[in-house]
């Protein structure tokens, strides 16, 4: 091949510069993680709203109804009251129904433990309101209300003192030896020994 002087052989001109990325290459993480951060908000606010607020503990339903019974006339004041101590008796112990009389509900709990500490104050309460709304005898409301305090009260102390946490072991139990499917052999005499015959 002969090239004339006046032809150049062929220059390299540098590579092309690089295109840029279309804009949804480069911002493709961003927007997956956009897109999993609002599945994620659409899956926690429909349990919310399937599974509703969170509902109060039975001493802080109890406390409730029993504010809402103070600013009530008396007879309607001690049924909303009794009737508030029953639901927070069976919300504690399901045995301690609602619908339960004074002497079946007094007869269960005797033999609950959570409850005999504060046995005193709850009979005083049911008997007095039972007397007050089937006897027609004079009853205190606040008298009563306090009465409903102070067994809850002890009932609460009753239940944090028997529900003592478990404290797990530091160490693991030692694993014991599986049972052997033949017991072995009793010991027997030893052999006798043996004589020579010569």
């Amino acid at each position: 091949m002969i090239l004339a002087l006046e032809e150049a052989p062929f220059v390299l001109q540098g590579p092309k510069p690089t295109i840029p990325p279309a804009a949804w290459e480069s911002t493709w993480a961003f927007g997956l993680i956009a897109l999993g951060l609002i599945v994620l908000a659409i899956v926690a606010l429909r349990r919310f709203l399937r599974k509703g607020p969170p509902a109060l503990a039975p001493l802080a339903q109890l406390d409730v109804a029993l504010r809402l019974a103070e600013s009530q006339p008396a007879a309607e004041a001690i049924t909303q009251s009794t009737r508030a101590l029953r639901a927070y008796l069976a919300a504690i112990d399901p045995r301690a129904g609602v619908s339960l009389s004074t002497e079946e509900l007094v007869t269960t709990l005797a033999g609950l433990p959570a409850f005999l500490p504060a046995r005193q104050p709850l009979l005083a309460a049911l008997r007095s309101a039972d007397a007050a709304k089937f006897a027609g005898a004079a009853l205190e409301v606040s008298l009563l209300i306090a009465g409903i305090r102070e067994a809850a009260k002890r009932v609460e102390d009753a239940q944090r003192t028997f529900a003592r946490p478990v404290v797990a072991p530091l160490l693991p139990p030692k694993p014991r030896p599986a049972a052997l499917a033949t017991p072995p052999p009793l010991p027997g005499p030893p052999p006798l020994p043996k004589r020579d015959h010569a």
